[in-house]
């Protein structure tokens, strides 16, 4: 049957975000690679950023913009294994097929391809802001409360420099080269999203920090990646998983161009994550003078897929937890990567809902030459002249010789079934005719 040989992601077990990095002056913070979960219904954006930061908590710090100012109901933090549950479900798969994958006997609904899977899941050093400096400039603490192991404030400024000032006096050390950059998005109407770790609220016997989970209304469905190229060491990795309603189809990136990757063909590959990096990097250039690509990597209604990874489809809890209001029969989700040097991000991210509802996924196919009649060879044409010669054997051989015994069991078994039931209907006239001729030498007495 259907083997899966690999379901893989090929992004480290660490995460991160989509805001930039910030900490005490002097500490060595670097953001490589961004996973994010994102639910979008109507105008309504639910964004979970999970972390890679590595060091002492106390180092830690971030600065997000945000297009509204947000509530306490509107931030908190979630367990790491959502993010780590979208990455395995729809991960690029090398799979493996057998003639049994592609055989089915007529009388139980014909021939078909693949194995479909339905599974539905069960839900399974920080500042003191009441030291913060009075001189804040046009700085505006705007809300502040807590959220799991983070302290958050939200802020609106109408100078960079105020805000660089009011975050430095705070223990953020934001490096002065972000002031423009902020002072765009002050500009575009932006308020801040600052946050800081509370050791002491952390989960015990961890030193993972909780993935954070912010919710807002923006009619704009975008993503701020510029701060977050301040702290980059060269190229950053970002993975985005969209959840939205499933009439609204794919998920894609509107103002970066697509890369292309799949193709249906078969290839001898021992090493499947060193196979899928290089072909990320032949699609994804860093370059400078290249421009930024993105890939579509997944698209699936999450209750099912072909192949599932782990024979399971997406836990349904993630759908739930995500923000999306909604069962995971109602949703799309599309997994997005894309891969920049700072010189090649030209502007934040803006997304779009494309209504295509078209599946989509990165599956690699093992080498079979009994598949040769069905796939094509990765880089050579399929081997059709020792098909016709019989030199290479076709499942259209074994499911011959398959039909044949089914053929013959079927008539064996209605051949055992036919010599008992139709007794029953015969029996049963016999005794009505039976009863109709006692009756009537009753009525002729």
């Amino acid at each position: 049957m259907l083997t899966m040989l690999a379901a893989m992601a090929l992004t480290p077990d660490a995460h991160a975000f989509c805001g930039t990095y910030v900490g005490e002056p002097g500490a060595t913070i670097t953001n490589n690679t961004s996973q994010l979960l994102i639910a979008r219904q109507g105008t309504r954006t639910t964004l979970t950023m999970a972390n890679d930061f590595a060091g002492d908590p106390s180092d830690f710090a971030m600065v997000i913009p945000v297009p509204q100012i947000l509530s306490e109901d509107d931030v908190r933090t979630v367990i790491p294994d959502m993010i780590e549950e979208a990455e395995r479900y729809s991960g690029p798969r090398l799979v493996e097929y057998t003639c049994e994958d592609f055989y089915y006997y007529a009388p139980r609904g014909g021939r078909g391809f693949g194995c479909t899977d339905y599974a539905m899941n069960d839900a399974a050093g920080w500042a003191d802001t009441a030291t913060m400096a009075e001189d804040d400039g046009s700085v505006e603490v705007e809300a502040e409360f807590e959220a799991g192991e983070y302290s958050i404030v939200i802020l609106s400024a109408e100078e960079s420099g105020d805000l660089l000032r009011w975050l430095d006096q705070n223990g953020y050390g934001v490096t002065t080269e972000a002031a423009d950059l902020l002072q765009e998005y002050i500009d575009s109407g932006s308020y801040f999203l600052a946050a800081q770790v509370h050791y002491e609220m952390m989960p015990p016997d961890t030193s993972v920090l909780s993935p954070l989970q912010i919710g807002y209304d923006s009619p704009m469905f975008s993503l701020p990646i510029r701060l977050g190229t301040l702290n980059s060491p060269g190229a950053q990795e970002l993975v985005v998983y969209v959840i939205n309603d499933l009439e609204d189809g794919q998920a894609h990136i509107a103002n970066y161009p697509e890369a292309t990757l799949t193709d249906e063909c078969m290839s001898e590959i021992a090493d499947f994550p060193t196979y899928y990096a290089g072909r990320l990097d032949s699609a994804l250039p860093t370059a400078p003078e290249t421009e930024a690509h993105w890939l579509l990597e997944y698209s699936w209604s999450p209750y099912h897929c072909d192949p599932c990874p782990d024979d399971a489809a997406l836990a349904e809890w993630v759908v739930e937890e995500s923000g999306f209001e909604g069962t995971s029969q109602e949703a799309t989700f599309t997994r997005l990567r894309m891969r920049y040097a700072p010189e090649q991000v030209t502007g934040d991210l803006l997304f779009n809902l494309s209504g295509i509802p078209d599946q989509v996924q990165q599956r690699y196919i093992q080498y079979n030459e009994n598949m040769e009649d069905r796939f094509p060879i990765c880089n050579e044409a399929a081997n059709t002249a020792e098909l016709l010669e019989g030199q290479v054997e076709s499942c259209d051989d074994e499911f011959a010789e398959w039909d044949k015994e089914n053929r013959r069991a079927d008539r064996a078994e209605n051949r055992e079934c036919g010599s008992v039931e139709p007794r029953a209907p015969a029996l049963a006239a016999a005794l009505l005719w039976l009863l109709g001729m006692s009756l009537r030498r009753r009525r002729s007495r």
